[in-house]
């Protein structure tokens, strides 16, 4: 059996997989992409995904690209603990939050995250060098990138993101009462899908979830946190907070 993951930094998507990978046991290849660097924009990975993201897994030749359905891939193709409920309302839920996390809560974290945190650090780059890189990317992907290195999100479009987020926020304090996870009473792939993307957020805003604000979430993201495959997962980081990094991610939808 030949597993591959092609990641970033353990935080959103990449670290979605990789803590699922740890959760199941399931030995892997890490191949490390540093999307700062634009090493997803080079022919090689582009032969893997024409998109220019990550994650992808290759598993036995297969490619698989879609974060939230490899998570289900992984849970239903290998052993070990089962991270979808058997219970159909829990799965459900389950289905909610990790839809949530990748149309939602990745994407206003990504605008968010990218205004604040990382355009000033990527203003000086070479940006002809860029833009060569960028023309291999379909138009969407290059629109995406292109306005993220300008800088250009509109006032709006900045609110919207802080709003979605804050809405996010409130409603996985609400979810959390009575039980310790997202979906009912079990740990399922709803948890590792928002963890590291919620994880950011608080890094981003620890004024919006705190012990004081919105106490069941910040229990939560100690819970998370405390988990032996989290912390496998943030071994695998180039960085000492990769909660901190951000990197251009889809076109934010709208919701809350």
């Amino acid at each position: 059996m030949s597993l591959e993951i092609y990641h970033w930094e353990p935080t959103v998507n990449s670290g979605e997989l990789l803590i699922c990978l740890h959760e199941k046991g399931i030995a892997f290849t890490s191949r490390y992409v540093d999307l700062l660097a634009f090493e997803q924009h080079s022919p090689e990975f582009l032969a893997l995904n024409p998109r220019g993201e990550v994650p992808v897994l290759v598993h036995d030749g297969q490619v698989l690209t879609e974060t939230t359905l490899v998570l289900e891939y992984l849970d239903a193709a290998f052993p070990g603990a089962a991270l979808v409920p058997d219970n159909a309302a829990e799965r459900y839920h389950m289905r909610v939050w990790t839809k949530c996390a990748n149309d939602y809560i990745v994407p206003a974290l990504a605008v968010l995250g990218w205004h604040e945190r990382m355009a000033g650090k990527v203003a000086a780059l070479d940006r002809e060098s860029i833009n060569a890189r960028l023309e291999r990317l379909p138009q969407d992907r290059r629109v995406v990138w292109q306005v993220a290195l300008d800088d250009a999100f509109a006032p709006e479009q900045l609110a919207r993101a802080a709003q979605h987020l804050n809405v996010v926020a409130r409603r996985m304090e609400d979810a959390l009462e009575g039980s310790e996870w997202l979906a009912g009473c079990s740990y399922s792939l709803a948890d590792i899908a928002v963890y590291p993307a919620a994880s950011a957020f608080q890094a981003l805003r620890p004024d919006a979830i705190n012990a004081a604000s919105l106490p069941r979430l910040a229990g939560w993201l100690e819970r998370m946190r405390e988990r032996p495959a989290v912390r496998a997962a943030l071994g695998l980081s180039r960085s000492t907070r990769p909660e901190e990094l951000f990197a251009p991610g889809p076109e934010l939808g709208r919701w809350g």
